[in-house]
């Protein structure tokens, strides 16, 4: 019952006015006052990496609706006073204050502001309110402070996710993932579909951190990769869309993309690389349905496939082998040899997805 009257009194408190243009929700006419007198940042902010576990704790005086309706406060920084690309700093707030580390706060600023390290920058920083969907966004007043990010990227160097408009990241889910190479711990690899124009860098990171591009032009072939004090540049696609193969070598920091070489081997072909390593045992792209297929009279026996690369040893073919189980591909990676999957002798297609990582037979 109190449940009950209290939520008729919360409704009696809102009051809808309609304009032309669309619905604003009005709250008891009251007048709406943003948060305001944001401390804690100073003039100038120190940090550095010795520092990365302190705390930083700011504090506001909170945004008023004139009536007690829930509200949310986010902490958001931009590099210009007119917050023209805002980004909002994912940190909560409690009562009147956010408190966050020095190091998520550097890694906010290298990572998501994409500020230069070791350089003194002035940042804006301003509150953003809101409440029930209706309800006016209130922005506090902006408060600007200078500060110097430092290095202290999160970077795997042998984790890497491929992001970037040649390589359909949004179709692909954002997980282009490179896989491990079996007893050869500097190398990865991964097929993946490109389109025919844009750029593509590489993460260390499934949430885009510790980004690296290229470092100048490729020599016969090979790209030299960023590190984190040079992160580099957007690595162009080939410019013919189509499924290709990129490896990385973090032996010599290079980085090569060639057309996808998949091939099978083993009893159902009766041959072992490198002598099944033949254009009748390679698998053909379908580029209209963006799958590769291949189609012969197979023996029966263990499916067998895997992909050849310049950086994937001509001898070790098991390094980077793959099958599919209940039509999904799993790789080999750095493990021991795979539970195996037999199919029967005769006339068949296998066909791959790798945008989707399936396989099938039929």
């Amino acid at each position: 019952m109190k449940k009950f009257k209290y939520l008729l009194i919360a409704c009696l408190a809102v009051t809808l006015f309609s304009c032309e243009d669309d619905d604003i929700v009005k709250l008891n006419d009251s007048e709406y006052v943003p948060a305001s007198n944001i401390a804690g940042f100073g003039s100038t902010l120190e940090i550095s990496k010795p520092q990365k576990a302190e705390t930083i704790t700011v504090s506001y005086t909170p945004a008023s609706y004139g009536v007690n309706i829930v509200k949310t406060h986010k902490l958001q920084f931009a590099t210009s006073e007119d917050f023209a690309n805002p980004e909002t700093f994912d940190v909560d707030a409690s009562d009147n204050s956010f408190s966050f580390t020095v190091g998520a706060l550097n890694e906010f600023l290298t990572e998501t502001l994409a500020l230069p390290v070791d350089e003194e920058t002035t940042i804006s920083a301003r509150i953003m309110t809101h409440s029930l969907e209706g309800v006016d966004t209130l922005y506090s007043p902006v408060v600007s402070f200078n500060t110097t990010p430092y290095l202290d990227i999160l970077f795997a160097e042998n984790t890497f996710y491929l992001f970037g408009d040649g390589v359909g990241r949004i179709a692909q889910n954002n997980k282009l993932k490179l896989r491990k190479v079996a007893e050869e711990p500097d190398d990865s690899w991964i097929i993946v579909w490109m389109e025919a124009t844009g750029t593509f860098k590489l993460c260390s990171d499934v949430n885009y951190k510790g980004v690296i591009g290229k470092v100048g032009d490729p020599v016969n072939g090979e790209y030299s990769l960023g590190t984190v004090e040079n992160r580099g540049e957007d690595i162009p696609v080939p410019g013919t869309a189509g499924y290709y193969t990129v490896g990385v070598n973090m032996a010599t920091k290079k980085l090569m993309i060639e057309p996808a070489n998949v091939y099978i081997t083993g009893p159902n072909v009766d041959a072992w690389p490198a002598s099944s390593v033949t254009e009748e045992n390679r698998f053909k792209q379908d580029t209209e349905n963006k799958t590769m297929y291949l189609t012969k009279s197979f023996l029966g026996g263990e499916l067998r496939l895997h992909v050849t690369h310049p950086y994937i040893s001509a001898d070790g073919w098991w390094h980077a082998e793959f099958i599919f189980m209940d039509g999904k591909i799993e790789y080999r990676e750095a493990g021991g040899d795979q539970e195996r999957v037999n199919i029967d002798g005769g006339e068949k297609t296998i066909e791959l997805d790798f945008i989707n990582q399936t396989g099938k037979i039929k």
